[in-house]
């Protein structure tokens, strides 16, 4: 009855030999001992390059793809919010007011740096 077992010897063979770490070397998530490690093992085994350069080309894919747009509800929501620029803030900051009434007084229009004498 051993025919009606699947083998586990006919798995994917990169997934047997390397398991989250190809995917952690496409990624750029593995230290630097690990990432020697792999990069030998590719060196030596076709089957594992072949899936790390399929996965790499894939995620190529993904980053070059254009994003979605923004969907409708999405905007409509942005559209609900309150508009950012009144006139209260004397100059629509998100943090609120500017300068408190005479805070720059003490700052003269003075061309000379400090600590420089003419």
């Amino acid at each position: 009855m051993s025919g009606s077992r699947p083998n586990p010897a006919k798995g994917h063979l990169a997934e047997q030999h390397l398991g989250d770490r190809l995917a952690a070397l496409v990624d750029g998530e593995l230290g630097h001992e690990t990432r020697e490690r792999v990069l030998a093992h590719l060196a030596t085994c076709a089957k594992c390059k072949a899936e790390a350069d399929a996965q790499r080309r894939l995620k190529n894919v993904f980053a070059e793809a254009a994003p979605p747009p923004p969907s409708e509800s999405f905007l409509a929501r942005l559209q609900g919010l309150p508009a950012g620029g009144g006139t209260d803030d004397g100059g629509g900051s998100p943090f609120g007011g500017g300068f408190p009434d005479g805070f720059a007084d003490g700052f003269a229009d003075d061309p000379e740096p400090p600590g420089s004498s003419a």
